[in-house]
C-alpha cells in the first residue's frame, strides 16, 4: 500500500521575499493550510460597492488557438514583466505545489497563484494571490478571484470572442473594491497600475500565440 505524504512549501524555491513573507504570515506550510484560503468573488447583491475596470485586447489568431494558449502557457511566462513576477502556485484539486521552473500541466480551476507586484522601480513590492474559480470552454471565459486578506476584493473575467476578420478579442473585465475605502487608490492608483499589469500579461500571451503560429 502506497502512502502519500502531504506537500510542504519549499520557501527556498521562491525568489521573491514578499511572496515568502506573505506565505509565512498566513501560516501556509502544508497542503491543508492552502486549502483553507478563501476567495473574495464578486457579490452581485452588493454590486453598488464595486468598481469596474475593462480593457480589450486583440490577438491576430483564431479563437481556438488563442483559447488553447491561454489554458496551456505557464504562469512564469504570462506573469513576467518589470511590474509582476510569478512566485509559486498551489492547486486545491491535485494538492500540488508548483514553483518557477517546474513543469506546468495547464490552467485548472482551484489553482492559487502567488505573484509579486513591483512598484516605483522596485522600491515597493507587494505580494498578491488569486484563485482560478471558473473555466468555461463553452462560453469561452476564464474567471479568477482575489484571495481573502489582501487590499483588494473581487473577480476578474477574461472573455474570448471571435472578431469579423477571424481574429480574437479578449475582454478583461475586473470587478473590484478596496478592503478599506480610498478614493485615490480605487479610482486612480488601482486602475492605472492594474491596467499596466494586465497589458503585460496579455502581451506575453499574444507573443506566445504568434510564436506558435509562426
Amino acid at each position: 500500500m502506497s502512502i502519500h505524504l502531504p506537500a510542504f512549501i519549499k520557501l527556498d524555491r521562491i525568489r521573491q521575499k514578499k511572496v515568502r513573507d506573505y506565505i509565512q504570515e498566513k501560516g501556509l506550510r502544508a497542503a491543508h493550510d492552502f486549502d483553507r484560503l478563501d476567495t473574495t468573488c464578486f457579490k452581485p447583491d452588493e454590486r453598488d460597492s464595486y468598481h469596474v475596470h475593462t480593457k480589450s485586447f486583440t490577438i491576430e489568431s483564431d479563437l481556438d488557438t488563442v483559447w488553447k494558449t491561454y489554458l496551456t502557457i505557464p504562469p512564469r511566462e504570462t506573469w513576467r514583466s518589470r511590474m509582476v513576477s510569478f512566485g509559486c502556485m498551489y492547486c486545491k484539486r491535485s494538492k500540488a505545489l508548483t514553483y518557477l521552473k517546474d513543469k506546468y500541466a495547464g490552467l485548472r480551476e482551484g489553482q492559487v497563484l502567488f505573484l509579486n507586484i513591483s512598484l516605483f522601480w522596485g522600491a515597493v513590492n507587494i505580494a498578491v494571490a488569486h484563485q482560478i474559480t471558473r473555466i468555461n470552454p463553452t462560453e469561452k471565459y476564464i474567471e479568477f478571484s482575489y484571495i481573502e486578506g489582501g487590499k483588494t476584493e473581487g473577480s476578474q473575467r477574461l472573455i474570448f470572442q471571435e472578431t469579423p476578420d477571424a481574429h480574437t478579442r479578449v475582454i478583461h473585465r475586473t470587478t473590484y473594491r478596496g478592503k478599506t475605502k480610498s478614493y485615490l487608490r480605487e479610482k486612480r492608483l488601482y486602475p492605472y497600475l492594474h491596467g499596466k499589469v494586465i497589458a503585460a500579461f496579455h502581451r506575453n500571451v499574444a507573443q506566445k500565440v504568434l510564436a506558435v503560429g509562426a
